[in-house]
C-alpha cells in the first residue's frame, strides 16, 4: 500500500514539475510590455510552484524514515558545503567553468523569480533563494524609445543643448553616458546613433 502512494506521489510530483516549467516558460516568452499578460502568467507561475511544493512535500510524507536515514548528510560532506558555499565567487568567475554549470548552480540556489515591469525602462527583480531569503534588484529593461527610458526627457535636453553647442554625436554620446544615460536598447552606454535621431529630430544640423 505504501509503495502505491509513493508511486502515486511521484506521479503527481512529475505533473506538477511539468506545469511548473511550461508556466514558466510561457512568463518569459511574454510581452513585457503587456502587462495584463504578464501579470496573468506570473500569477499562473506562481500557483504552479506552490502546488509543486505541495506536490513534493506530499511525496516526502510517503517517505520511510529508513531512507531519509540513507540519505543524511554527514558531517564531513556538510562540511564540503560549507567550504563550497564560501568559494561561490571563486567556482563562478572560473574560466573552466561553463554556463550550463552556471545556470545548474543557479537553479540549485534559486527558488524563484519574480520581475515586476514598470511603467518605464526600470523592473524590479525579486529573487527568493531557497531557505527564505529574498534579494531585490533593480534591472535594467530595452525600451522602443528615448521617451520610454526613465531619464529620457533630461538625456534629450542635455543632447539637444550639446548639439546646438556644435558639439558632434559621438562626443554627445560619450558625455550622456559618462553623466549615467544610456539608449534604449543598450544598457550600459548611449550610442552615437541615438544622438543622431534626437538631432536630427529637433533638426539641428551637424557643425561643419
Amino acid at each position: 500500500m505504501n509503495n502505491a502512494l509513493r508511486s502515486s506521489a511521484e506521479r503527481e510530483l512529475e505533473r506538477k514539475r511539468y506545469t511548473t516549467a511550461l508556466a514558466e516558460r510561457q512568463f518569459n516568452r511574454a510581452d513585457p510590455d503587456n502587462r495584463l499578460v504578464a501579470s496573468e502568467l506570473e500569477r499562473r507561475w506562481e500557483a504552479a510552484l506552490n502546488d509543486l511544493r505541495a506536490a513534493e512535500e506530499a511525496l516526502a510524507r510517503q517517505t520511510p524514515s529508513t531512507a531519509i536515514t540513507r540519505v543524511a548528510i554527514s558531517k564531513e560532506l556538510s562540511d564540503k558545503v560549507i567550504n563550497l558555499t564560501g568559494r561561490l565567487a571563486q567556482i563562478w568567475g572560473d574560466e573552466t567553468v561553463s554556463d550550463a554549470h552556471r545556470k545548474a548552480l543557479l537553479r540549485c540556489l534559486i527558488e524563484k523569480v519574480v520581475l515586476d515591469r514598470g511603467e518605464h525602462d526600470l523592473a524590479l527583480a525579486r529573487i527568493v533563494w531557497r531557505g527564505g531569503a529574498v534579494t531585490e534588484l533593480e534591472v535594467k529593461m530595452s525600451v522602443n524609445s528615448v521617451t520610454g527610458l526613465t531619464r529620457g526627457a533630461e538625456m534629450r535636453e542635455r543632447s539637444l543643448a550639446l548639439a546646438r553647442d556644435g558639439v558632434l554625436d559621438d562626443e554627445i554620446a560619450a558625455i550622456l553616458t559618462q553623466e549615467g544615460h544610456r539608449s534604449p536598447r543598450c544598457a550600459d552606454k548611449v550610442l552615437p546613433i541615438t544622438v543622431g535621431r534626437l538631432r536630427r529630430a529637433a533638426a539641428i544640423k551637424v557643425a561643419s
